[in-house]
């Protein structure tokens, strides 16, 4: 089936409000990164290891997720093949990525059980965390933890924006629309949608 015949029969509730869903799933992220950051007191400059630390934590779960979640039905995950995917993938090609509507977007960014799931993946590295890092050091790793996760819905969304979009313009973006493109023509690759280190690590670029 193409990807607009696919559309067309894509069922989005009437009531699905694409402004509330942007500013629910960003001012969530944004609110995390700032409480963190709000507890933190007499910070010292060796407990900035968490940041790189967390970083690439975060980048090499996006990768994984995506690889072996998001594009391989399981039986402890179905829903993210099916989301990601059966629509998401079959909604978008390589040649059409670009969203027609704004309510497109529920195709695009995460609803409420991917968000949640989200946080669930996170908790075993922040318990190990709590265990051996200082205070300050998880408030940073739960800060960076945010800041990745905003990284990829906002580079996500631009990704499959119309290229006449004001936020399209700008060149640093380009790399990862390319990138994000190519992936949609061969999902065995590309799995990075923020920056590719894992893709590079693991030579999937």
């Amino acid at each position: 089936m193409k990807a607009l015949e696919f559309r067309a029969r894509m069922v989005i509730p009437s009531d699905y409000r694409p402004a509330r869903h942007v500013a629910i799933n960003l001012g969530f992220g944004a609110l995390a990164v700032l409480a963190a950051l709000a507890a933190i007191s007499d910070l010292r400059a060796i407990e900035l290891w968490a940041l790189p630390v967390t970083f690439v934590a975060m980048n090499l779960l996006e990768y994984t997720s995506h690889r072996w979640l998001m594009h391989r039905r399981t039986r402890l995950l179905p829903y993210a093949f099916e989301a990601h995917t059966l629509q998401h993938h079959a909604s978008f090609s390589a040649a059409n990525m670009a969203v027609e509507s704004p309510r497109e977007f529920r195709l695009i960014l995460f609803g409420t059980r991917q968000i949640v799931l989200f946080m669930i993946a996170t908790l075993p590295g922040f318990a190990l965390l709590a265990w051996l890092a200082p205070k300050n050091a998880v408030l940073l790793a739960v800060a960076m933890v945010f800041v990745h996760y905003l990284l990829y819905e906002g580079l996500h969304l631009i990704d499959h924006l119309p290229a006449d979009h004001a936020l399209c313009r700008f060149r640093a973006l380009a790399s990862f629309r390319r990138r994000h493109a190519a992936h949609h023509g061969n999902a065995r690759r590309g799995f990075n949608v923020t920056f590719p280190l894992s893709d590079w690590i693991f030579r999937t670029l």
